[in-house]
């Protein structure tokens, strides 16, 4: 499969989970409102975050704006993996749709609008006041990721674990042979099965994941669409690792993965992994998107370990424009923009 081919899968909307009406019902649940923007062409799914420390921010603001009292919380607003636009989609038509943005987002107090774009074709988003999110721009870490590892699952089985690494195929196998099982997560018990996995995880370094109420609610919500599948590998009855993954048209993500500290020997990663795309093929999907992987050539990133772990299962890295932002209240942004600064150098 080509990457033209794969682009076109990924930018469609009946393949784009995290533009669709399941992801809203998910953010619903997390006390999230989002609104669906269509225009000609061109629609998104456009989530209202908090932004961190408003109250604070909010005070600096009257103060900033010369008078007593704040304007209230303030938001952002985020589609993930959007906006989706279609071959046809013009310049006049980002710049309605653009236009209707801002409007709600003076309604609902949202300082910028942060965009993920597969495709918007050949039109300069530039002109909308859109820039590639910097270092320091707020919540410059909070995206989905610029790099990623697409693998082909349209192949045969065979075919795709011999493009494998060896040791990956050896990998799968041995957990096979020293008998671990991998089960597929049904209960509430099951999430706080992975959670406390993640919990182990963390105390190793280097990874930080979400509140178990995120995992409980993504889980409730997904898995009753039949969208999501909590996988968990188990030897003699014992939990050992366990991966979240989407099913959403034609692509299959690995959207979170956690691990223990025992027994890791048994490649208990490995069965996961392999179980997942499996079920990817038995379900029709034609892409394994791995969700996540460290630049070319950065051999000191922090997602260094996992790059060289999810590339050993062979398929194509992919690496997308990244995200933009265009702000609806630039010295706010600014002023966002600096404190981030502050906070990166003082964590040095």
């Amino acid at each position: 499969m080509g990457l033209m081919e794969i682009l076109s899968i990924l930018a469609k909307k009946s393949n784009n989970l995290f533009q669709s009406g399941v992801w809203a019902d998910f953010q619903a649940e997390l006390k999230r409102k989002s609104f669906l923007i269509k225009g000609d062409h061109i629609e998104a799914l456009v989530i209202k975050y908090p932004l961190i420390g408003r109250n604070l921010f909010s005070k600096i603001d009257s103060r900033l704006r010369g008078n007593d009292k704040g304007r209230g919380d303030k938001y952002y607003f985020y589609s993930p993996r959007g906006p989706i636009a279609d071959s046809k989609v013009k310049l006049n038509d980002l710049k309605v749709f653009f236009r209707k943005v801002e409007s709600l987002a003076k309604e609902e107090n949202a300082v910028f609008y942060r965009i993920e774009p597969y495709s918007l074709g050949q039109v300069d988003i530039y002109k909308f006041g859109f820039r590639k999110i910097a270092k320091h721009a707020p919540l410059s870490a909070q995206f989905s990721p610029e790099n990623t590892l697409i693998l082909d699952i349209t192949k045969p089985e065979e075919k795709i674990l011999a493009e494998m690494k060896p040791k990956w195929r050896y990998n799968i196998n041995l957990a096979s042979r020293k008998d671990v099982k991998v089960r597929q997560g049904k209960s509430l018990n099951d999430i706080k099965i992975f959670y406390n996995l993640t919990l182990e995880m963390e105390k190793r370094g280097g990874y930080k994941g979400h509140e178990f109420e995120y995992y409980k609610k993504m889980f409730e919500v997904l898995s009753s669409k039949n969208v999501l599948k909590l996988y968990i590998a188990e030897y003699e009855d014992e939990p050992l690792a366990a991966i979240l993954v989407s099913f959403y048209g034609q692509v299959a993500t690995y959207l979170h993965g956690a691990s223990g500290n025992e027994k890791r020997e048994l490649m208990p990663t490995y069965a996961l992994q392999w179980a997942a795309i499996q079920d990817a093929k038995k379900r029709g999907c034609k892409i394994y998107d791995f969700w996540g992987i460290a630049p070319d050539g950065a051999k000191n990133h922090s997602w260094a370990g996992v790059t060289r772990f999810k590339k050993g299962f062979g398929g194509e890295a992919l690496h997308f424009s990244g995200a933009y932002d265009v702000a609806f209240d630039k010295s706010y942004y600014r002023l966002l923009s600096g404190l981030n600064r502050i906070r990166k150098l003082l964590m040095r």
